[in-house]
């Protein structure tokens, strides 16, 4: 299939980009409603990877999951009705401008969290296998009065003011980027059950791309004449572009091409984290049990949780004589583009051919580097009641405005929340959008299964919204265990023997038998009548003596 676009460097980009942005929504990793979590499982990792050592799973599958965002600072939506009542039209009079004078801003992103493993390893270590694909259009730092052109149209130009003057507000940045992410993550404890508990993780990253583009303008001047002619003044732009439409419809092309010797890009990326927990009443959470004292793993033991994460450093290479192309202008001449109607390509391979013809061309190559949303997370949850916690987050953009990548949003949000093993409800409440809108989310993970948003405003439908946000996910846990103790006598039900009887663990958990007594000494004759006394015998007299 062939498309056909009109050529305006600087102004038709910025059309075609807000026309895509206002007209659908696509996706993030906020995920904030699960950030924070102690059965996230795979899914904490991409907030800090420290977060699985000593975690509360002792294996987690992700099965699949993914998310939707989209917000800007520039157009919003304002429905009559909500759009699933009878009747309802979509019609472009409900798109209103916002009209503060400030800078306009907006980003689209998709995410894909394919299937993913989570194991402890003993009692102080914890990997992870993740793998996900991730992309991102952006736009930043665009003058009111250019995203005005490009939304109304050069026809309006001299209704908005804009006419016939030179303007020189104009120095934005549009990039996009795409990628499959595999990494590799080691989390440990440094020190046992104690009042000061801390931990840390590092994640590694090899990175596949699968296109991207930028175009940057560092202020170029433009005069419209009318609606169908402009003039650059001192260009100072610079563009690329990778994965064009031959890329992926060449013949043979598959899985092969995409990740083996004909890739369009790779690089490399790390996140690094550290967790400190305060636990007032570690020595709780011993137990005594066959025969040893031994760490409940199965309860959270914090009463605060601190953490510092450095996200997303690294970046993606493209590389390709015949798929990528990088330029910059010429900015040592006044160009004029008249008839825009008549100026169009066919496709990207033809885009830069053009632009040197009609603008000229400083420089050229066949590569360029994209950027990772490099991003500082800091965050404190505290634990109010059993299960009754409250979570901060505050998100950080780390990535220079003039670098060519995608840049995370910065914010802030509270999120308190209820959480059982198997049941959690979230409600984030986010100041966004850099810090300019507040908002409220809601997560709810029951079982397997995890749903959410990040901006239930713009989810469910509400009259008034400036962006959507949507998140799910399915995933498999197997829990850390406290050892089952049926007839409570300290020998765990996997090792005793006698488990509806209480005994002791020197007797496989059976009870001792009595000590056997000694045998009865032989029982005695009754006496019989006694004897009568004897007598003593007459006395028998001496003979005479006899006279001789």
């Amino acid at each position: 299939m062939t498309s056909y676009f009109t050529l305006l460097p600087g102004v038709r980009a910025g059309i075609l980009l807000v026309g895509l942005l206002a007209a659908q929504p696509a996706a993030a990793q906020g995920w904030l409603g699960l950030a924070q979590s102690n059965y996230g499982g795979t899914n904490n990792v991409y907030l800090n990877p420290s977060t699985i050592a000593d975690a509360r799973h002792r294996a987690y599958l992700n099965l699949g999951g993914g998310g939707a965002n989209f917000y800007n600072t520039y157009v919003q939506l304002d429905l009559p009705q909500r759009p699933w009542a009878q009747g309802f039209q979509f019609q472009r009079e409900y798109l209103s401008e916002q009209l503060t004078g400030d800078a306009k801003f907006g980003s689209a992103s998709i995410e894909a969290r394919l299937p993913s493993l989570m194991l402890t390893l003993g009692p102080r270590s914890a990997i992870a296998l993740t793998n996900r694909v991730r992309a991102f259009v952006q736009f930043s730092n665009v003058s009111e009065n250019l995203a005005r052109l490009a939304y109304q149209g050069l026809g309006d130009a001299e209704d908005l003011g804009l006419a016939d003057r030179v303007l020189t507000d104009n120095g934005f940045n549009i990039d996009a980027n795409s990628f499959h992410e595999f990494a590799f993550t080691y989390a440990r404890t440094f020190t046992p059950n104690t009042t000061h508990f801390f931990k840390g993780g590092l994640t590694v990253k090899y990175l596949v791309g699968l296109g991207g583009a930028y175009l940057h303008n560092a202020g170029t001047g433009y005069q419209v004449y009318g609606s169908d002619s402009i003039q650059l003044r001192n260009p100072n732009v610079s563009y690329a572009y990778a994965g064009a439409n031959d890329y992926y419809q060449q013949s043979g092309f598959g899985l092969g091409t995409l990740y083996g010797g004909q890739r369009l890009g790779r690089g490399y990326g790390a996140d690094i984290g550290v967790t400190y927990e305060w636990r007032p009443y570690y020595e709780r959470y011993h137990y005594q049990m066959d025969g040893t004292t031994l760490l409940d793993d199965s309860r959270n033991k914090y009463r605060l949780r601190l953490g510092l994460a450095l996200t997303d450093l690294g970046a993606v290479r493209y590389q390709s004589e015949r798929h990528v192309r990088q330029a910059t202008l010429a900015n040592d001449r006044v160009v004029q583009l008249g008839q825009l109607d008549t100026i169009s390509f066919t496709n990207l391979n033809t885009l830069t051919p053009s632009i040197e013809r009609l603008v000229g061309l400083r420089e050229q190559s066949s590569q360029f580097t994209s950027y990772l949303p490099a991003t500082l997370r800091l965050t404190a949850d505290y634990r109010l009641l059993n299960h009754l916690y409250a979570g901060l987050l505050w998100t950080q953009n780390l990535l220079p405005t003039r670098t060519v990548g995608s840049r995370s949003v910065s914010s802030l949000a509270l999120t308190p929340r209820v959480e059982f093993s198997h049941l959690e409800v979230a409600v984030p409440v986010i100041l966004a959008n850099n810090y300019r809108k507040l908002q409220v989310g809601a997560m709810l993970r029951l079982g397997p299964v995890i749903v959410g948003s990040d901006n239930l405003g713009g989810l469910v439908g509400l009259t008034s919204t400036t962006g959507a946000d949507v998140y799910f996910g399915v995933g498999l846990a197997l829990h850390r265990p406290h050892r089952k103790d049926r007839d409570g006598d300290l020998v765990s039900n996997k090792y005793d023997k006698c488990p509806r009887e209480k005994g002791t663990w020197a007797s496989k958990g059976c009870p001792i038998p009595a000590p056997a007594l000694p045998p009865a000494p032989p029982a005695l004759a009754e006496p019989s009548a006694p004897a009568p006394p004897l007598t003593e015998p007459a006395a028998v007299p001496a003979p005479a003596p006899t006279t001789p």
